[in-house]
Order: structure tokens, then C-alpha cells, then sequence
């Protein structure tokens, strides 16, 4: 009975301890740095950003060069997360046949509060604003739903589906990100839906987003346009009977993570609800994966304190000095609202936020493998008396 006992406990053990390994556990001090992989072959590498007021000003979109996205975990109180983000690089107005000025650097840095348990990002009223995607949970199933975005452009929702755990023998073929090497499984999270021959995903008009600008298209397929114009063509897919389907223009994420649900890599658009309510950026499109440079505890806190000229979610001033401007030949009405600043003190932790039913099975990796486990032993104490 005492040998019964005893692996009964072994086995609940382990099996309690497995959900961890599909899960990670935030820690004060922790680092990630993302970047954009440069290919060899591509020398001058550069991202799409069409910026949310590109309809008031005659620089409508940049390209960023250079760019960085990185943040660190300050704290960690109960449920909630405290994390600093920082997103840096050069910008230049391409295309607008801009004689001078032609790159401006540019940083921003905020303070943000993270429900653990729901991982959505919460502001001072406790009210949540956005969906953290730089870690997600991870567990055994396949095709869950997921929020991608709280409120993308002001307009709703951004749905997605992950997968996993998967297997590849030759992962170095799918993922750039130098961590990718050492992997086993990955998680894999696209707004990509597939019904058959039929693709869905977030459409630009759906979300208030022009997806062209003073642009054609010439009969042999090449784009036309004024000097300042910007194109976000269609997308074509191929079935599984070799069939090409062209879709709508629209936001297409693809999403690939670590075992531990850490974010390793982001393909073809990125977006999530920093970059778009902090930023003023509506749309990213790379020219390569935006990749997992660097990660890991640090020991002191290596991104600066905000500021608030870093705190702006405008790049009105970038475009200025692009355009050879100074403040007085900036009409007032085009000036961006000053945000509200936010403190760089940690604040209190927030009240848990009600998780959304699509994501609220983290406790059922916990109770369905010990509901088991006490079933086989009581089955093997029954068998034991006969």
C-alpha cells in the first residue's frame, strides 16, 4: 500500500508539473529584443509604416529603418506585470522626393501595466486597452481561437488561431530568429482562417484602413502613382489542388513562438495594440521577419526612463523635420493631442480582469491530469483489497 502511495504521488507530481513547461513564468528583470532580420542579399532592408494620420499630412507613411523593439519586466506583484517598452530606430520620407532631411531617428518609451492572468495591457483606471502578444499561454491543443488585438484603428477585435505544439526537422527553414535553432516545438499563431479553398482574414476597409493612395495599377501589373502614394496590394494563396486564389487587401500575421510561449518571430505584417494606440502606426508591413535577437534576466534595468518627448503617439515631429520644417510652419490643427503621461513609478497592482472564455483552460491542465491520476490509483488500491 505504502508502494501504491508513494508513486501515486510521483506520478501527480509530474503531472502538475507538466502545464509549466507549456507556459512562461514572467520574472522581474527579464529582457527581449526583437529586430528585423537582414538578409544578405537584401542590403538595405526597410519597413512599411502607414502612419494613423496620414490622412491629414503630406508624409503619409515612413520607412523605418534600423528598428528595434525590445522591453523588460520591472516588477512583478501578484497577477500583474510591470514592463517598460521601447521601440527606436531611423525613419526616412522614401518616395517623396524630399531633397533634405532625408532620415530623422527616432524613440519611444512607456510604462505598461500586464494582467498575468489574462495578458491583456491595463491603463491607471484599470480598464484594459490592448492584448500583450510578446508571451502567450501555450497548451496541447490545436487551432484555439486567440484575441490578437483589443481595438485595432479604433475598430474592434483582431481574431487569430493557434496551433501547437508542432514538429519540424528542419525549423531553420521556416524561422530566421537564432534561438529557432535549438527548438523541438513550436506555436504558430496566424489571423489566417481556412475553410477549405476559402481564406479569411481582417480586412483593411473592415478596420477604417485605406489600403491604397493616388495609386494604379498598369495592365502589365506594376504600380503607378504620384511621388507620396503607397500601395497595400491583394494577396494570393494556393490551395492544396494547386489552385490560386486572390484575396482581398488585408492584415496577415503569422506568429511563431517558443515552447515556453515566449513571441520568437513575426512574419509578413506585424501589428498588435502598442504599436497602434502608442505609436500611431496602423499598418507595418515587412520586407523580412521582425526576429528574436536577445532575451533573458538581466540584473539592472537597461532600458532608460521615459520621457516625454519619447512618450508621443504621434511621429508628427519626425515628419516635420523631414519635410525641413519648423514648429511655426506646422498648422495647429494638424498637431497631434499630447498624450496623458504616464508614470514611470510602479504602480499599485490591478484586480484580476475576468478571462475570456476562449482562453480560459489554463485550469483544466491542472485538474484533468490530477483527476486521472487519482482515478488509476484508487482503481489499482481497489484491484489490491480483491
Amino acid at each position: 500500500m505504502k508502494k501504491i502511495f508513494g508513486v501515486t504521488i510521483i506520478v501527480v507530481m509530474s503531472m502538475l508539473a507538466l502545464p509549466s513547461s507549456y507556459s512562461f513564468t514572467p520574472e522581474k528583470g527579464f529582457y527581449a529584443e526583437y529586430e528585423m532580420y537582414k538578409d544578405p542579399r537584401d542590403p538595405h532592408p526597410s519597413i512599411f509604416a502607414l502612419l494613423r494620420e496620414h490622412h491629414e499630412w503630406y508624409i503619409k507613411f515612413l520607412y523605418l529603418e534600423d528598428m528595434v523593439y525590445k522591453y523588460q519586466i520591472l516588477d512583478v506583484k501578484d497577477n500583474t506585470a510591470y514592463i517598460r517598452m521601447c521601440f527606436e530606430g531611423t525613419a526616412n520620407a522614401e518616395g517623396y522626393n524630399i531633397a533634405s532631411h532625408k532620415e530623422v531617428a527616432f524613440k519611444r518609451i512607456f510604462d505598461i501595466t500586464v494582467n498575468l492572468n489574462t495578458l491583456e495591457m491595463i491603463d491607471k483606471n484599470g480598464n484594459a486597452w490592448g492584448k500583450w502578444l510578446f508571451w502567450i499561454p501555450l497548451g496541447s491543443y490545436d487551432r484555439k481561437e486567440y484575441t490578437v488585438m483589443k481595438n485595432w484603428n479604433d475598430h474592434g477585435k483582431v481574431k487569430g488561431w493557434l496551433r501547437g505544439p508542432l514538429e519540424h526537422e528542419n525549423l531553420s527553414s521556416i524561422l530566421a530568429s537564432p534561438y529557432a535553432k535549438n527548438l523541438t516545438h513550436y506555436f504558430f499563431l496566424t489571423t489566417i482562417k481556412r475553410d477549405g479553398n476559402i481564406f479569411t482574414y481582417p480586412l483593411f476597409e473592415d478596420y477604417g484602413i485605406m489600403p491604397s493612395y493616388n495609386v494604379q495599377l498598369t495592365e502589365e501589373g506594376t504600380v503607378s502613382g504620384k511621388s507620396g502614394s503607397y500601395y497595400i496590394g491583394s494577396h494570393t494563396f494556393g490551395t492544396s489542388e494547386g489552385e490560386k486564389i486572390e484575396g482581398e487587401p488585408g492584415m496577415i500575421n503569422e506568429y511563431y513562438y517558443t515552447d515556453e510561449g515566449i513571441l520568437l518571430e513575426a512574419d509578413r505584417d506585424y501589428m498588435d495594440d502598442f504599436v497602434d494606440q502608442k505609436l500611431g502606426i496602423v499598418v507595418l508591413q515587412l520586407s523580412w521577419s521582425l526576429i528574436l535577437t536577445d532575451y533573458g534576466v538581466k540584473d539592472e534595468i537597461v532600458i532608460e526612463d521615459p520621457k516625454p518627448e519619447n512618450q508621443r503617439t504621434s511621429f508628427l515631429e519626425e515628419v516635420r523635420i523631414l519635410e525641413g520644417k519648423s514648429s511655426e510652419d506646422v498648422p495647429q490643427e494638424t498637431k497631434a493631442p499630447e498624450p496623458p503621461q504616464e508614470k514611470s513609478e510602479t504602480p499599485s497592482p490591478t484586480t484580476t480582469q475576468p478571462q475570456e472564455d476562449t482562453e480560459n483552460n489554463t485550469m483544466l491542465y491542472y485538474v484533468v491530469p490530477l483527476l486521472l491520476v487519482m482515478i488509476v490509483a484508487v482503481f489499482i488500491v481497489l484491484r489490491e483489497k480483491r
